[in-house]
Order: structure tokens, then sequence, then C-alpha cells
């Protein structure tokens, strides 16, 4: 796959700066500021290198819907970003911009893959730092082809990561028909494709969720993990599994899929979990990660609207995105 800087996409649609408001305590004092009142929503093909946080959202759950899950994700980023704004706060006043979304027609995934990896290549090759709110798991395929571009392209040498927070490996197959649960399978057959030094990792699997026959293939990948269990009785220990997987990358690409987490923060998802995850342990492993230097990019997953409750999952999601683009 090629891309150019200038870019265009009959997929592509700006962003309703309207899905932004929220609670105002003043209009001059950045230490006052809400999310609505930093966010710089502008057209993808205006972008100018800033070395800024470029929220892009992908309308999909079609990949939910060909894996037998619960549909409603497509409707996430308009989710996310109707219940956040009122959040505060506490990055710098240079703020995030947000430029809209990809939005899959006629059932057309794989095209959808292929655009929302040319918007994610051209917000790497405008220096900026792509961050993608989905939409059902399927999403990271399409943001992994974005990153792998960009790589081959730039530094065809790189050892990537995908760090995977998550209860499902994703590792499925797929006969040629991209789903929720093959995205990571597609980064391994596509990395191996193009000469790409791709390894994965999965931080809170379930092992009720993940049949005998996708640990095997996960054994057979080289696919490191923790179990949640592990993560409950030694997060310590399982936090320096991560750190010695960055270590071994040249860079990382971390996706988190929301049904990782406890149905008490997370209940709007495509795949409900129990003994999930707290919010804390990500946000540990994000620091982690942060510490490192290495997160090239960044989403969040599966978020469903359909299901969320006073918009619990948003928040969840929220929490992380801020984690994620502030000190």
């Amino acid at each position: 796959m090629r891309f150019a800087l200038n870019f265009s996409s009959k997929l592509y649609h700006p962003v309703n700066p309207k899905l932004w408001n929220g609670r105002i305590d003043s209009r001059s004092d950045l230490n006052q500021f809400r999310y609505h009142q930093v966010v710089h929503c502008i057209d993808l093909a205006e972008l100018k290198p800033r070395n800024q946080c470029v929220l892009i959202g992908f309308q999909s759950d079609i990949g939910v819907k060909r894996n037998g899950g619960r549909v409603g994700a497509s409707k996430g980023p308009t989710h996310f970003r109707n219940s956040i704004g009122s959040l505060c706060w506490h990055g710098s006043e240079n703020g995030f911009i947000d430029a809209g979304n990809l939005i899959p027609e006629n059932n057309g995934l794989e095209t959808g893959h292929a655009e929302l990896g040319k918007a994610v290549h051209h917000i790497l090759k405008s220096e900026n730092k792509p961050f993608v709110i989905g939409g059902g798991h399927e999403t990271a395929f399409g943001h992994f082809l974005g990153i792998a571009s960009f790589l081959k392209q730039s530094n065809p040498k790189a050892k990537l990561g995908i760090l995977n927070v998550d209860a499902h490996f994703d590792l499925r197959p797929h006969n040629g028909i991209p789903h929720s649960g093959s995205p990571f399978l597609q980064a391994h057959e596509y990395a191996e494709q193009i000469g790409l030094d791709l390894k994965y990792f999965v931080y809170g699997i379930n092992q009720d969720n993940n049949t005998k026959s996708l640990f095997n293939k996960a054994d057979e990948l080289g696919t490191e993990f923790c179990l949640n269990t592990q993560i409950f009785n030694d997060e310590m220990n399982s936090l320096k599994k991560v750190k010695e997987f960055i270590k071994s990358r040249d860079v990382i690409y971390l996706t988190i899929c929301l049904d990782v987490f406890e149905t008490s923060i997370a209940p709007g998802v495509s795949a409900p979990a129990w003994h999930g995850l707290t919010l804390n342990h990500a946000l540990n492993l994000i620091r982690v990660l942060k510490d490192s230097g290495k997160m090239i990019s960044a989403d969040i997953c599966e978020l469903n609207p359909e299901y969320d409750y006073n918009g619990q999952t948003a928040k969840t999601a929220g929490s992380l995105f801020g984690k994620l683009i502030n000190p």
C-alpha cells in the first residue's frame, strides 16, 4: 500500500463540532477548561505538523455482525464525543484535534480497512499521533495497515509490537472474510507478506472466553499474554512481562478492547466480560508504555452505546483517552 501526503477518501467525513459540548466553568482560564473547550475540529486534508493527538473515528460494526456479536458499536465514535465533553482537561493549552470519521459503506469492511489505513498513515506522516475510536475491534486491522505502511516507508527495519488490552486473542480464522475476531491473525499474515517484524502481546485474556484452539494459535504465532487471573494475583509481575515485551520492540501500537473491563465500568460493549479488569489495571499499563516513549499509535474499540448505562462505558474510554494523550 502506498500513500500520498495529501489525503482524500470517499469514506471520510469531517466531524460536526456540535458533538462536543458540556459544562463551562470559565471561558478564559485554561485551568478550568474541559475537553469540549480544547478540541480543534479540522478536516484531515488540512492537517499540519504539530506533534498533536489526532482523534479519528471508525464507524463500523460490520466485523462484529460477521462475528456474531452485539451490533451497535458503529455509533461508538459519536457516543464517545457526546459523553466526554465535560471531563476536566489536564493537558496543555494546545488541546487535541478531532479529524472526523471513516464510515464504511455497503458492508464494505475491506475497503474501510484500506481507507482507515490511509488516514492513519497520513496522520503519522504529518508528524502527529493517531488515536482511533471504534467501532468494533475490526478497527484494529485498518489501524495496523496504516502503521505498517508508514513503517515500511520510514523505518523498514523497525520491530513493531502490538499490545492488546483484551479478554480475547482475536486470532480467529477468517477465510478471507475479516471480522472483529480476526484482526491480529490478519496482522500477522500481512506482516509476513511485506517482511515486517511483528510481535503480539495480549493483556487480560479470560481463559473462559478463548478456546483451546485459540491458545494453540497464539502459541504457534509466538504470542505472549497475561491472563486476567495472573493480573489480579500479581499485577507487578504482569507489568514486568509487559515491560520486557516493550523493551524487545522499537515501536508499540496499543489497542484497547473495552470488553476487557468488569461490566460495572463497561456495560456498553459488543461482547460483555465477566471477571474483567479494573480501570486501574489499564491505567497502570498505559503509564508503563508512556514511560517507554515507544507508543506510535493507539485506539479504543467495542464502545456500544446501545448497551451503555449513564455513559459509564464512554467515560471509561474517556479516562483511558485522557491518560494516553496527557502527561
